[in-house]
């Protein structure tokens, strides 16, 4: 996950405040206003050319309906054998890919905000996220 909303963004706004912290000691506020709307043209321009976050589709979309429905613990094994058993399209994966396929996907889900992660020692499993988690 980037700290970016947008390539590009951060390195904006350091120019922006290296501008601002000279036209602070030796300009006006005018000035600073308009170099305040003019990263505000610049920030909303860069922004409606960013494509949307990406989310689930495909066989992720699948994996989040199961966890919906089955609800409870997922491990990467669990995750495995819904995909073995239910995803003929992945047949051609060998079984170790096919895992690190599936821990991908949960990690990506819960990163997306839907899932949430657990450790115990040795063990980490996901739960759905739901509103009640208040998180």
């Amino acid at each position: 996950m980037s700290a970016e909303d947008y390539p590009g963004e951060l390195d904006m706004l350091r120019g922006l405040v290296a501008t601002l912290h000279a036209v602070a000691e030796h300009g006006d506020l005018t000035d600073v206003r308009k170099l305040l709307d003019e990263h505000q043209t610049d920030d909303r321009a860069a922004r409606a050319e960013t494509p949307a976050p990406a989310g689930p589709t495909g066989r992720v979309t699948q994996l989040l309906d199961a966890i919906r429905t089955a609800r409870g613990r997922w491990t990467t094994a669990t995750a495995y054998r819904f995909y073995r058993d239910h995803l003929r399209s992945l047949d051609h994966i060998p079984n170790t890919q096919l895992r690190a396929v599936a821990r991908g996907d949960l990690r990506d889900l819960a990163v997306w905000g839907h899932l949430l992660r657990h450790e115990e020692p040795g063990r980490q499993y996901y739960t759905l996220k739901t509103r009640k988690d208040g998180r």
